[in-house]
């Protein structure tokens, strides 16, 4: 890989996790300190609670794992948690911006139909002709391999469009399978010679993040999905197809929970949980946490945006390179991403629908 090729791929990575790092900080948190709940994970000093009172957006890179990146960005919000809730539920209209070239909301059940915007870039369509398990140019399974392969081999001049169809029943079928049996029902992908288990980076990503047994709600729902599914945690799916840079186009799927919890001590006021349950390229696992976090004592709330992710280029030879680069970017990335999603949230609940105007999906304007 050239050294072009290096950086276009690190922009890539860093804009896919739509969050930004800082310089680790140190000290405990303190009595009454909104971001107490996060520790031991994240502490958040001194300096970095006068500068959110200045009304500047903190990063944070976390300490490192096995192939993973960390981070955990903050900024004062002047807005209801209800509002983050709302905008949520809009998740096409969240997270629209000149990065994402599609988006879609799940029905209930999931239907290849929920795809029809959705399609492979001509890169991916080539790639898959050549894939074979255990070398694969997307992340996918050896049986979704097959199945894609075939429709390649047997479309003759119209393979592009067969693939494309098989590509939309695939995903569903693995969205209705995790609703099924939840991770540990997912084959491993086996774009590399060693396959990849999602539960496995997924059990990875939550031992470094204890903080989640002050939510015994959500840590039981992110670990056991569908085994003692919490009524109280409203949830769906949404896929997406972004682009960042001259990096591949991402494919994802994630499946969303939306947490009001107990009132607390240092608690959050809301949690919304995102759990990847596919990713195209880059990334092996990720879970992200935006949050709402009251200040009891000054009456201030804060928008916090924490994620973990298991990224195959920090497994490499090269992974200290990559490291220190996609720190490096995020860094100088963050602010003005998480500026951007909280003058979205501040500026109040989503417009309503014009009555001619048709949600993604049905449930979307719960």
């Amino acid at each position: 890989m050239g050294k072009t090729s290096i950086w276009r791929f690190i922009s890539a990575v860093v804009l896919v996790l739509v969050v930004g790092s800082g310089h680790p900080s140190s000290g405990p948190g303190t009595a009454g300190d909104p971001f107490e709940f996060l520790a031991p994970t994240v502490v958040v000093s001194t300096a970095q609670r006068q500068r959110l009172e200045r009304d500047e957006p903190i990063v944070q890179t976390l300490p490192k794992g096995d192939g993973q990146l960390a981070v955990f960005v903050a900024t004062r919000l002047d807005a209801p948690p209800d509002v983050l809730v709302a905008w949520t539920r809009r998740i096409a209209e969240l997270k629209q911006s000149r990065f994402v070239l599609a988006i879609g909301r799940f029905s209930d059940p999931p239907t290849p139909a929920d795809l029809h915007k959705l399609s492979l870039d001509e890169r991916d369509l080539e790639a898959i002709r050549e894939c074979t398990p255990g070398h694969c140019g997307l992340k996918l399974t050896a049986s979704e391999i097959e199945a894609l392969k075939l429709a390649a081999e047997s479309g003759g001049e119209g393979w592009h469009e067969a693939v494309q169809q098989e590509f939309r029943r695939l995903v569903v079928a693995r969205v209705n399978l995790y609703q099924t049996g939840g991770l540990s029902a997912l084959p491993p992908t086996e774009d590399r010679k060693t396959p990849k288990h999602l539960e496995e980076a997924f059990s990875s990503i939550l031992a470094k993040s204890p903080f989640l047994e002050r939510l015994p709600n959500v840590e039981r729902w992110l670990k056991t999905y569908p085994k003692g599914e919490d009524p109280g945690i409203e949830s769906f799916f949404y896929w997406s197809k972004e682009q960042y840079g001259r990096g591949k186009p991402v494919i994802s799927v994630t499946h969303v929970g939306i947490v009001h919890p107990e009132p607390g001590v240092n608690l959050p006021a809301v949690v919304i949980a995102g759990k990847q349950i596919l990713a195209t390229h880059y990334s092996e696992g990720a879970v992200g946490l935006t949050m709402v976090m009251p200040d009891p004592a000054n009456g201030t709330s804060y928008l916090v945006y924490l994620s973990r992710s298991q990224l195959d280029l920090l497994r490499s030879p090269f992974a200290g390179m990559f490291r220190g680069a996609l720190e490096d970017r995020l860094e100088r990335n963050a602010p003005e991403v998480l500026r951007g999603l909280r003058a979205r949230l501040e500026s109040g609940h989503p417009p309503e629908r014009s009555p001619n105007t048709q949600s993604t999906s049905p449930d979307e304007d719960r």
